[in-house]
């Protein structure tokens, strides 16, 4: 459609029924609720009769998304189609009911808006009477669209507010839980799913299976997720540390960080409500002890991989070299082999070699003792002042924490103090409007005073310690000794060989396996390094 020659016409006297039009239209509802569904089907209906009884306009198709919340269009697949239609030139007109079935988000609105005016495509929100072809539509969509996103932080409020108070009547909240069907806030056992979730417990707590093999187990007996795929390791391992399993009541351990994004955050531990159940809202599945004995085994199971890779101490100790040496024959990493014979003088191979043996690859090995002997040497020449490098380090640090890391603090002490502040006013607010008791409104009041003072306590002290001499050589005297032990480099070897090469090339001088060149190639601006060496009597000698 030519917009400019459309406001024209209307100039002239016309209406958009009097001109010839492709129409379309949209609806959506945010839930698959059945009232809601019938509302969906009656706004399809009420749109194809409109249309039909208006002789200058060609019904192209009807579009709608159900389930589905208006804040997030990247999820209406409905609607991002019919924009696309509209960028194809495919329509001149969308009919919709009003500004809220549209979008919830004032940028959204107006965004999209603009952009279908664009592609020559007018919006009509029949309800609100607004008409995008109008030049005041704008500022009209402006009103009604921060009306409806307003509406749905309120609605976002209320139902935080809900959320509260039925935690505080330990009535059971979340969505379904597979093994349970809920009912009026309360749980009832699927027989159907229960043995599933036995069968996760018992295998698990025998500590010869693990979630693949379990989700594999579980298939073979027939037992899928609701939407009939096979349980994935998440799945089972959030069912596994699930109390409600063990009839255990569960509330307060995640909440929506911002009402336009439906984000969910986790909370803080200490704020988790975790309880026997008591009103028998929450039968078992499990019993207690099963429960126990397999998140024991999980707990083991997950601190063994955080001691190892997340703390990083046995990882580096152990994984140094992992992806940065090269074999130049078959260009595969190798491999460290610490097993059997070799438990307490790991070497490290050619994958191909490992995998094949000898008539694989016949690249040399290269035992893990030397390597640290050989780069902790490289490392020295490269840090050849630890003083000058150690000063540099503590002076930059405490300009650091000076001019940023108390700020810091302070700033989020603060941010921290002002939503405490308007949380307290609008507690009063609704104290005012009769939305709690008098008990409950006291018990929250002196509770979030309580928090302000400490918060203001925190800050005056941070002020204080700002200024103070004293702090600072503390701080000082601190860092010098982890800086310290960081520049031993025997001792963090793998740190420095990651921060400083980035690989290493492996070949044999001469075709003799223990007659061995190295490669290294650095980060930085340092210029490659060859090192040889050979190995005699299984002690290294380099040769340059």
């Amino acid at each position: 459609m030519d917009i400019i020659k459309a406001r024209k016409e209307l100039l002239l006297g016309k209406t958009i029924y009097d001109m010839n039009l492709r129409v379309v239209d949209y609806g959506r509802v945010s839930t698959d609720k059945d009232n809601q569904v019938n509302s969906l089907t009656n706004q399809i209906n009420y749109f194809n009769e409109m249309i039909s009884s208006i002789k200058n306009w060609t019904h192209i198709r009807s579009y709608s998304d159900e389930g589905i919340s208006g804040t997030r269009v990247e999820k209406r697949e409905e609607f991002l189609r019919m924009i696309e239609d509209a960028r194809l030139g495919k329509i001149d007109l969308i009919l919709t009911k009003e500004v809220s079935r549209f979008a919830r988000n004032t940028i959204d609105s107006i965004s999209y808006t603009q952009t279908l005016l664009k592609y020559g495509v007018i919006v009509f929100f029949i309800s609100d009477n607004i008409n995008t072809l109008y030049p005041d539509s704008e500022f009209r969509l402006t009103l009604m669209a921060s009306m409806a996103q307003d509406e749905v932080r309120k609605l976002s409020e209320r139902v935080k507010f809900g959320i509260k108070r039925s935690i505080k009547d330990r009535k059971v909240g979340g969505g379904g839980l597979y093994g349970y069907i809920k009912k009026d806030c309360k749980l009832i056992i699927n027989e159907k799913e229960a043995p599933a979730v036995r069968m996760l417990y018992s295998l698990y707590s025998s500590g010869e299976y693990g979630f693949k093999k379990i989700g594999e187990e579980l298939a073979s007996n027939g037992y899928y997720t609701k939407k009939g795929k096979i349980f994935s390791d998440t799945t089972l391992k959030k069912m596994l540390n699930n109390p409600r399993y063990k009839g255990y009541y569960t509330a307060n351990m995640s909440e929506v960080e911002d009402y336009k994004t439906h984000r969910k955050v986790k909370k803080p531990k200490d704020e988790w409500i975790i309880e026997k159940d008591k009103k028998g809202d929450v039968p078992a599945i499990v019993s207690e002890e099963l429960w126990e004995k397999a998140n024991e085994i999980y707990k083991e199971k997950n601190n063994k991989w955080n001691k190892n890779v997340l703390n990083k101490e046995y990882y580096l100790e152990n994984r140094n070299y992992t992806s940065k040496i090269f074999c130049i024959e078959h260009k595969k990493t190798f491999i460290r082999s610490a097993s059997g014979k070799r438990k307490n003088n790991p070497v490290w191979q050619c994958g191909e070699y490992l995998r094949n043996g000898i008539k694989g690859c016949a690249s040399p090995r290269l035992f893990e003792k030397d390597l640290n002997n050989i780069f902790s040497k490289i490392i020295e020449n490269i840090i050849d002042n630890k003083e000058t490098l150690l000063n540099m380090i503590i002076n930059d640090y405490i300009t650091l924490i000076k001019d940023n890391n108390t700020n810091n603090k302070q700033y989020y002490l603060k941010q921290k103090l002002q939503e405490q502040q308007i949380y307290k006013d609008k507690l009063f607010d609704m104290f005012l409007k009769e939305l709690i008791t008098d008990i409950e409104f006291l018990e929250r009041n002196n509770k979030i005073s309580s928090e302000i003072s400490t918060i203001k306590k925190t800050i005056n002290k941070l002020e204080a310690n700002q200024n103070s001499l004293e702090y600072y050589e503390k701080e000082k005297s601190k860092i010098s000794k982890e800086i310290l032990l960081l520049l031993n480099i025997e001792d963090n070897i793998g740190k420095y060989f990651n921060l400083f090469i980035n690989k290493v090339l492996v070949s044999k001088i001469n075709n003799n396996r223990k007659n061995i060149k190295l490669t290294i190639i650095f980060n930085y601006k340092y210029p490659n390094k060859d090192v040889e060496f050979i190995y005699n009597n299984k002690d290294i000698l380099i040769t340059n």
